[in-house]
């Protein structure tokens, strides 16, 4: 039976009972035989689970055989970076757990400010944990991001390049009366100018990788603009590394080029210490990610083939997960973005400074022009009107995420145009954003760029508020919208194997009775 309380245990000690009572009511109960296999060697295995009763045993790296029991958790140093397993999950004796799916688990996170923080790791003076998880959670999209700055070490390089420039010039006003004794400074003075200006784009540039896409943000001075890429990493086709120049060899310093298949081709990772071993770890998250989504589909097949009856010691789930109010997500509902504030702000500042003249100078008008106060204030209605258009062209211009598809709509007030571009979100190669001038930089918007297949069709976002936002939102989306799809022909196939199975199974079973019937042995001695 369902335990009517969440079981004590110390990753939860910080919540509050409401919270206690959320998180037992969002979770799943199971129970297995001895000998059941929860979990087989490369599944991806993305739940946590709570011991109830019974025990079980995986085996470590190292080979030795660990054992949970009743109040152990396992899975909780998966949550922030989830990885296939190596081994299985087996239950030894009779057992019964609660289970969280990951996505379940991260959706409670986010409509909790307060279990959010409860769940952070609270260590003692030596480092043992008391409470919450091993790792900080990763809430906002559910993945451990490794962040990667430029390296510093060109700075490095340019000032041993600058030490044999100094000692020439230095070389040549001994030799040259003309020229002045401190000519050598000039080489010092361009250095330091020149690490100003690289201390400035360190600052402004960051690259990261996380378990299912590549991003970047640069900052351009030369145009003040600021560009963030966004990359997943089924359109990533390629990685290359350059290092140009003996300094950069001994250094360890070089370029990384990450080829996609978006028409706007590479995302370039600059002066980054030791490329080759970066190298070698995203084309290890590739490969994590393409053996994490084939155990997401075995096991899925497995599940539903052991739900149908097949197998005699699997484990079996007694009760499902009931929703949670603010988790569930509905298939109809849709996210609408509008052009910034600031942008408003900005169209409605001369229609309204237009419309203050006549308003608040009616009487001084009055005197001078010989003409009613009223007739004054009635040409107010000219820019009022101004004003009311530019508020409805900027309400009606529409940028709007629903059921699989990003759609651009406009129109403009009264009818005068209107215009729909629709786009499907299983189709966008790449997300980029741009923040072009000081002003979208100081007043945090600027344009979300959506590339698709075909150049001309690319859809843009113009002019929104906080575009990284916007840009992390339209990729989780997009997510969601391919894992929807997968599981739809997932599930297609998993009805194919389960009809196979069932066949396979009738097969077996009239071929093992013709085998035993008694008037097989008396035709085949007829025969012989």
């Amino acid at each position: 039976m369902k335990p009517e309380t969440l079981p004590d245990h110390p990753a939860f000690s910080r919540l509050f009972d409401s919270e206690k009572q959320r998180l037992l009511q969002s979770s799943e109960l199971w129970e297995a035989s001895a000998g059941a296999k929860l979990f087989h060697a490369g599944d991806s295995g993305e739940v946590l689970i709570l011991l109830l009763e019974g025990r079980l045993e995986s085996e470590a790296p190292d080979g030795t055989i660990v054992c949970r029991l009743p109040g152990d958790l396992w899975g909780e140093e998966r949550l922030a970076d989830p990885v296939p397993l190596e081994s299985a999950l087996t239950a030894s004796e009779d057992s019964r757990w609660l289970s969280w799916t990951r996505e379940t688990l991260f959706s409670l996170l986010l409509i909790s400010a307060h279990m959010r923080k409860a769940l952070i790791p609270l260590r003692d003076s030596e480092g043992r944990l008391l409470s919450g998880f091993p790792d900080r959670l990763p809430v906002s999209t559910g993945k451990k991001v490794k962040k990667i700055k430029p390296s510093l070490r060109p700075a490095l390089a340019a000032f041993i390049a600058t030490l044999p420039v100094a000692a020439a010039l230095h070389l040549l006003s001994l030799n040259i009366k003309q020229l002045p004794p401190s000519l050598f400074l000039l080489a010092p003075a361009v250095y330091a100018g020149w690490l100003l200006v690289f201390l400035l784009k360190r600052l402004t540039r960051e690259y990261g990788i996380d378990a299912e896409s590549i991003t970047s943000k640069t900052f351009d001075w030369g145009h003040f603009t600021v560009e963030s890429r966004y990359v997943p990493f089924d359109r990533v086709q390629g990685v290359e590394t350059e290092k140009n120049g003996i300094l950069r060899h001994i250094l360890h310093i070089g370029t990384i080029i990450v080829k996609t298949s978006a028409l706007d081709g590479e995302i370039v990772f600059q002066d980054v210490y030791k490329p080759d071993s970066l190298r070698a770890e995203i084309l290890n998250f590739q490969k994590k990610g393409s053996r994490r989504n084939k155990g997401r589909e075995r096991e899925s097949i497995r599940r539903t083939l052991e739900e149908s009856g097949l197998g005699s010691r699997v484990p079996v789930k007694i009760k499902g997960a009931d929703p949670v109010a603010g988790t569930e997500k509905k298939a109809n509902d849709e996210i609408i973005f509008h052009k910034s504030p600031a942008v408003l702000l900005g169209r409605l500042t001369l229609p309204l400074l237009t419309l203050l003249i006549p308003v608040l100078s009616s009487g001084m008008l009055s005197s001078l022009l010989n003409i009613s106060s009223a007739a004054i204030l009635s040409t107010a209605l000219i820019p009022f009107l101004w004003l009311l258009y530019r508020f409805e062209d900027w309400r009606n211009d529409i940028f709007r995420i629903s059921g699989g598809y990003v759609i651009d709509l406009y129109r403009k007030p009264l009818g005068l145009k209107e215009s729909r571009r629709q786009v499907e979100l299983a189709s966008v190669q790449n997300i980029k954003t741009e923040q072009k001038g000081l002003l979208p930089f100081l007043f945090r918007y600027g344009d979300v760029i959506l590339v698709t297949a075909g150049g001309a069709a690319d859809t843009v976002f113009l002019k929104v508020s906080r575009p990284w936002k916007v840009q992390e939102t339209l990729f989780l989306h997009r997510e969601n919208d391919l894992r929807r799809r997968e599981k739809a022909s997932r599930d297609q196939r998993k009805e194919d194997f389960v009809k196979f199975a069932e066949a396979l199974d009738q097969i077996r079973e009239s071929s093992t009775g013709s085998s035993l019937s008694p008037g097989s042995s008396d035709a085949d001695s007829s025969r012989r």
